[in-house]
């Protein structure tokens, strides 16, 4: 009876092995894939290691499993210095979506809640602005501030988490019009669709049915504009991509 139970284990410990490296070996496959589809579109980001990696994971995810679509960019033109990018949140893939959008390094605002602990290396290399929605976010917001001011791109969903039910804009925190207010930069606003999602943002960049939609909505210099409080900016924000989506739009 042991010698049978022992059997099962190093059948099940090899079982585990295989498996593993079933995992590692795809992942190698996207990784180089990546890296040869980020070199044909002529990309370079300032990216290496294991971000770049991460990266160039999910780049043939984004064109090959959810085929990708890029509406509205052909005379797209990333503002000069620092900018705010703006979108929606539809599914785990989002973030990514939005970095080969914007073409530049971005560092994004993500609710603290939503950073699983064992990817801190992860949010670290990225150099994510956690959101608690505390007074300890002042501190978040002036960092943000000054990326911006000094030329860098912050990622922002105003939605704060994954639209529940989907296609309904949830409501919008207004620190995304404080923080397009204290910087005066132009906000670049995206709407994404058709991307998969199982409710957790993790696993959705892997469900393989999704038919993604990045479009360009437009490019918008709210101090131009004479409109200076973050209110009445992110009311503007949100109505600009209901009109866009011409999704309902859900207050509580």
């Amino acid at each position: 009876m042991a010698a049978s139970w022992q059997a099962i284990a190093v059948s099940a410990l090899w079982g585990v092995l295989a498996a593993v490296a079933l995992l590692a070996a795809f992942l190698l496959i996207l990784v180089a894939v990546g890296f040869v589809v980020r070199a044909q579109g002529g990309e370079r980001l300032a990216w290496d290691g294991v971000v770049g990696c991460v990266e160039a994971v999910a780049r043939p995810l984004a064109r090959f499993i959810h085929r990708t679509r890029w509406v509205g960019f052909s005379g797209f033109r990333p503002p000069e210095g620092g900018f705010v990018l703006v979108a929606n949140h539809a599914s785990g893939l989002d973030p990514p979506l939005m970095q080969f959008a914007a073409g530049r390094r971005v560092r994004f605002m993500m609710a603290k809640e939503q950073m699983h602990p064992a990817l801190g290396w992860l949010w670290r290399r990225l150099a994510v602005l956690p959101v608690t929605y505390t007074p300890a976010d002042a501190a978040m917001l002036r960092e943000a501030v000054r990326h911006v001011k000094a030329g860098g791109v912050v990622g922002v969903f105003p939605e704060g988490s994954i639209e529940r039910p989907p296609n309904v804009l949830g409501p919008f925190a207004e620190g995304t019009g404080t923080l397009v207010a204290l910087t005066k930069a132009p906000v670049v606003v995206l709407w994404i669709h058709g991307t998969p999602t199982v409710g957790n943002a993790i696993l959705d960049p892997f469900v393989p049915r999704g038919r993604a939609v990045v479009e360009y909505v437009g490019t918008y210099d709210f101090a131009a504009m004479g409109v200076r409080e973050p209110k009445e900016i992110t009311a503007r924000l949100r109505a600009t991509l209901a009109q866009a989506s011409g999704w309902p739009v859900r207050d509580g």
